[in-house]
């Protein structure tokens, strides 16, 4: 794969072993020019670039399909061998009885457990956790881990799976790892960023807009995480366009005993040219469940995104500062509140928040900064319909379930595109009396920000069921 910055490592790789007239040093001659492209293969020990060092010639298992076809795209002969042990399966899980699947549900959990690995794309409202709790009753294997990238959606995971699994009977008990919690279970919700300092890595950040930490002090436990971790026979991990990041692979790496690897996600996949690393960990998308389908069946509602045009862009003063701007989206969510809209404001700074904060009468910021326990009481106050103007930082990006939402402001740009389409999500669930869903975006003409703006509407049109429109 060639990674997005794969013009800056030619760079460094040219830096280091050539002269100033762009021949190889002494000694480096033998050395070819490189076009930034970086293998999954490790050919021996010495310079393997896994976690754990291994062997011969290797490549992660949930590339065996592309390393199969291409070995017969080539006339290679092979033999393929399954050297796993096997997960003995229980039937002392089942799902709850007030717990009814969608059709499509079913299906996907059938073809999950047939796989036993792979990707499953499904937008929000699709129901991944009832999908990840139906595998987890199905196979009945121990120990499991869901993994999730913020202490946020551990809680609502492990209270989800919680509600929809039992076991003999009666609701079962899941662990959290993660957010002060260290409570280990057949069942275990583990933060990504937990996992990774038990095997003795370092978080590294997703990206630019990555605010997810966990602090919690795992040393009085480490070793009983990195068993956990070891012996796991089905690992489920939920938002996986994280997992190219080299510290989730480092976790991937260490599932030795994980037999069945599932994975979740709006948008599988990353900006940065190395999706196929989520593959490794995973194997290939195996379900496409996507929002129109879904808008289609009347389990999502359809959203209208009005592109607004801003030209005044002033440098740093752009976005965050940009008086003419943010009185657009003040006017814009007064206007909407006082026609008795539930709006989310979504924002990549504090200053920016704090500004909007300031401008818009009755509106509340929430931010990494709160407590986990003030934005869950905010969040039952949006869902109650007692909070209906809310400023919120990134940590609202994913997952965050909040049916009454119909009205979604992204305020702060940003140059991914698959975050975008995630924040849309927000506000597609339906609920009593939610017809449609409003998104506003806005199109800044600048340096950089303009290109961006491209690129978040190009992947709003992989969705046939979007209706685009100007603000009137």
């Amino acid at each position: 794969y060639k990674p997005e910055d794969s013009f800056w490592l030619i760079e460094s790789h040219n830096r280091k072993y050539k002269d100033k007239n762009g021949n190889y040093k002494k000694g480096e001659g033998w050395r070819q020019d490189w076009d930034g492209t970086i293998s999954t293969v490790c050919y021996n020990k010495a310079k393997c670039k896994c976690n754990i060092p291994k062997s011969k010639t290797h490549f992660p298992t949930g590339l065996l399909s592309k390393g199969m076809k291409f070995l017969d795209e080539h006339k290679v002969k092979y033999s393929l061998q399954d050297i796993r042990k096997k997960s003995p399966t229980s039937n002392v899980l089942s799902l709850s009885d007030e717990f009814e699947q969608r059709d499509y549900q079913i299906d996907v959990i059938k073809k999950s457990i047939h796989a036993q690995r792979g990707i499953i794309r499904a937008a929000t409202g699709s129901g991944k956790t009832p999908i990840a709790a139906g595998l987890i009753s199905e196979l009945g294997v121990f120990p499991t881990i869901f993994y999730v990238p913020s202490i946020d959606l551990a809680i609502q995971a492990k209270n989800e799976i919680e509600k929809f699994v039992r076991k003999n009977g009666v609701p079962v008990e899941v662990g959290m790892v993660g957010g002060g919690h260290k409570e280990i279970k057949d069942i275990t919700v583990m933060t990504i960023q937990t996992a990774v300092k038990a095997l003795g890595g370092v978080w590294v950040k997703y990206d630019e807009e990555d605010i997810a930490k966990d602090e919690t002090d795992i040393n009085d436990i480490r070793q009983e995480i990195k068993d956990l971790i070891k012996t796991t026979k089905l690992m489920i991990g939920d938002e996986c366009q994280y997992w190219a990041a080299e510290t989730c692979q480092i976790i991937s790496d260490n599932s030795i005993s994980a037999q069945y690897r599932y994975a979740f996600s709006a948008t599988p996949w990353r900006d940065k040219g190395d999706d196929i690393l989520i593959d490794g960990c995973f194997g290939k998308c195996i379900s496409n469940i996507s929002a129109s389908f879904l808008i289609q069946r009347g389990y999502l509602v359809k959203p209208t995104i009005y592109l607004i045009t801003i030209k005044n862009m002033l440098g740093i003063k752009a976005i965050v500062e940009n008086e003419l701007r943010n009185k657009w989206i003040s006017d814009m969510a007064i206007s909407l509140a006082e026609q008795g809209k539930n709006i989310l404001i979504l924002c990549k700074q504090i200053k920016h928040g704090k500004i909007l904060e300031n401008l818009i009468p009755g509106s509340t910021f929430i931010h990494g900064s709160h407590s986990g326990k003030k934005r869950e009481e905010h969040l039952i106050k949006m869902r109650s319909g007692e909070k209906r103007l809310t400023i919120s930082s990134v940590i609202f990006d994913e997952g965050i379930n909040c049916c009454p939402l119909d009205t979604l402001i992204l305020a702060g740009g940003g140059k991914s595109p698959t975050r975008a389409l995630q924040r849309i999500g927000r506000v597609l669930r339906p609920f009593p009396g939610k017809e449609e869903a409003t998104v506003l975006d806005f199109m800044d003409h600048c340096k950089y920000m303009l290109g961006q703006s491209r690129k978040r509407l190009k992947i709003y049109k992989t969705e046939p069921e979007f209706v685009f429109k100007n603000w009137p």
